[in-house]
């Protein structure tokens, strides 16, 4: 339909091609749908549909629509046609979770391998063509529970949204944890006891505190603000007194200020080295956890080659010490194993959980040496500001009050309503890490108790009506690779089974295609049974591969013709000998289209 077709031994070059499909749905809503194949006008992706049966009924208007497909949005937006489809089949496609934990919809290209098996490779195994591609979790198994309508289906939505609801806390945490982090250490705060998530025994009254660098250790930021209060009390009641006598107390104070500087510069200069030691610190312990990790996951692989029969050993040569990570010199060797594989990877498990604690003492360690420097150069530059206004003091008119009392207390008061604003704030945070706490935690609990739900009673009356149907199919089919009775339906994934494993390669290739027979009937039946989302429509491209025997054919014709006149629609296409095929179809209700030999049935169109 491309470049050429053969028309009675005549070859003509394909200028314009498309294809047509008139569809009715469960509403008695008709719908013709065309698409180019080949065209200078309209992009192959173009799909036009006429709102009735412009094939069966032509000449007639018809409101025309045309959608995309094969596009980004074609199953989420109305111009494209999967959204279209799934609307007039009734569908509300759920939601399904993706391999990467986002949320995407069941795609209809997941649910027509259930419908529809096509020559080349449909009939390579059971659901040969359910696309992968997509990228969707486990997606045999939500295809099938979407056409039987099992109630497990809901389960499995309810878990997403839980498990979705859980992320979303607990990225609200992070964020909630981080912006407490991020205040804290800009006013020289430490922050402990709140975890980097919400677990399920933390408690707000298991928070250690808010502590500050009061200059003598750390203390309660709550002790600070009450010292720092009273210090603020004690200078307001006392009378503010001219700068003539306070003269001598200031230059008293201003010495031992300046002598404060000096000494507070020094112990800022050490703090600094501390942090950056501390940092460093941390930063080697990083490197050295993913040197470890490294090294386990080699040992592990080696181990898994090791069990698989693979002589060949970890090969590892080293160039450096691998405890302690030094070069080491030409000449020194180090045995590859001096314990055993599994030795060495109990011995680095060890390491790796010994080196994580350390780095999470090293980050706090960071995290107090960083609000230490914080506080020392916010202490460094009150004291140089001090020293201004006493300095200011000194050389004004001395009948003028003491400006450099006056700053005092105004810079005290500031300071005390700084932590306690910051305190309020990092409160308030806490407050909000409270009510995520507690939403995480009955979200965890209904995600549990929705994990421990077994199969609902509906559910196990599908599965066991899809299991009777499949073996007696296959009994009437004549499947001899096992005992049909053995066969059973697998309540995690839906497929046929035999003593706990997928049906495979212990079959022979006929009673392969029995079982995609069997398996693709049963579906249609069990869903017309109990009101499930099958179209009701079975298609097969060649059903009689593998040479399966007549007398298999002919039940096969005959459950499809049984099917048929229960309201399915059952279309083979077959290069069976019309006589054969009579033969076995004797009746039977049928319809056959029949193509002699040598005719196509893709013709050049006519004027």
């Amino acid at each position: 339909m491309t470049d050429v077709i053969e028309v009675e031994g005549r070859e003509y070059r394909v200028t314009e091609s498309s294809v047509a499909l008139e569809i009715e749905n469960s509403r008695g809503e008709i719908l013709t749908i065309g698409r180019p194949v080949k065209s200078s006008r309209h992009d192959t992706s173009l799909i036009r549909t006429r709102s009735g049966p412009t094939l069966s009924t032509p000449g007639s208007e018809y409101t025309q629509h045309d959608y995309f497909v094969r596009r980004s949005g074609a199953a989420q937006r109305e111009a494209g046609f999967h959204y279209e489809l799934a609307r007039f089949l009734g569908w509300d496609l759920p939601r399904v979770t993706r391999t990467d934990g986002s949320e995407g919809s069941l795609y209809l290209e997941c649910l027509f391998p259930y419908f529809f098996v096509e020559q080349k490779h449909g009939w390579s195994g059971v659901q040969a063509r359910i696309p992968t591609y997509l990228g969707i979790q486990d997606v045999s198994k939500r295809s099938a529970e979407f056409i039987l309508a099992l109630d497990a289906m809901d389960m499995v939505l309810e878990v997403q949204r839980v498990e979705s609801a859980i992320s979303l806390i607990e990225a609200d945490w992070k964020g909630v944890e981080r912006g407490i982090s991020d205040v804290a250490s800009r006013a020289g705060i430490i922050v402990r006891g709140i975890p980097k998530k919400p677990n399920a025994s933390w408690r707000r009254e298991d928070i250690v505190g808010l502590e500050v660098d009061s200059g003598s250790g750390w203390t309660s930021l709550d002790d600070e603000i009450d010292r720092l209060a009273r210090d603020l009390d004690s200078q307001q009641v006392r009378p503010v007194t001219s700068i003539g006598e306070a003269a001598s107390e200031i230059e008293d104070a201003l010495s031992q200020n300046q002598d404060k500087v000096t000494q507070l510069s020094f112990v800022l200069t050490s703090a600094i080295e501390d942090s950056e030691q501390a940092n460093k610190q941390r930063r080697s312990l990083e490197l050295r956890i993913e040197a470890l990790e490294e090294d386990l996951r080699k040992h592990k692989d080696a181990l898994l080659l090791q069990r698989l029969g693979s002589p060949d050993s970890l090969g590892t040569s080293y160039e450096s010490c691998p405890t302690c990570g030094q070069s080491l010199p030409d000449g020194f060797e180090i045995t590859d194993y001096p314990l055993t594989i599994e030795d060495n990877i109990a011995h680095l498990e060890k390491e790796l959980s010994t080196f994580r604690s350390m780095a999470l003492d090293a980050a706090r360690a960071a995290e107090v040496s960083q609000a230490r420097v914080y506080r020392l150069r916010e202490e460094l530059e009150d004291l140089r500001s001090v020293i201004r206004s006493q300095k200011d003091a000194l050389i004004s008119p001395n009948s003028l009050p003491d400006a450099a009392a006056l700053a005092d207390r105004v810079r005290l008061e500031a300071k005390v309503n700084a932590l306690r604003a910051i305190r309020d704030a990092i409160e308030s945070s806490i407050d909000e890490l409270d009510s995520l706490a507690a939403t995480w935690r009955r979200n965890r609990e209904s995600l549990t108790a929705l994990r421990g739900k077994e199969l609902t009673a509906s559910d196990d009356a599908k599965i066991r009506s899809l299991r009777t149907s499949l073996v007696s199919q296959l009994e009437a089919y004549g499947f001899r690779s096992l005992v049909p009775h053995s066969v059973d339906i697998s309540k995690k994934t839906y497929r046929p089974i035999h003593e706990g494993f997928d049906l495979g390669f212990d079959l022979s290739a006929s009673d392969m295609i029995r079982v995609i027979w069997a398996y693709l009937f049963s579906f249609m039946e069990v869903s017309r049974e109990y009101g499930g989302n099958h179209p009701q429509v079975l298609i097969f491209d060649e059903p009689r591969q593998q040479e399966a025997a007549r007398p298999s054919f002919q039940q096969l014709l005959s459950r499809a013709a049984m099917n048929g006149a229960a309201g399915s629609q059952i279309i083979f296409a077959t290069s069976e000998e019309e006589e054969d095929l009579a033969s076995m179809l004797a009746g039977l209700p049928h319809r056959i289209r029949s193509i002699p030999r040598g005719e196509k049935l893709i013709k050049p169109r006519t004027a």
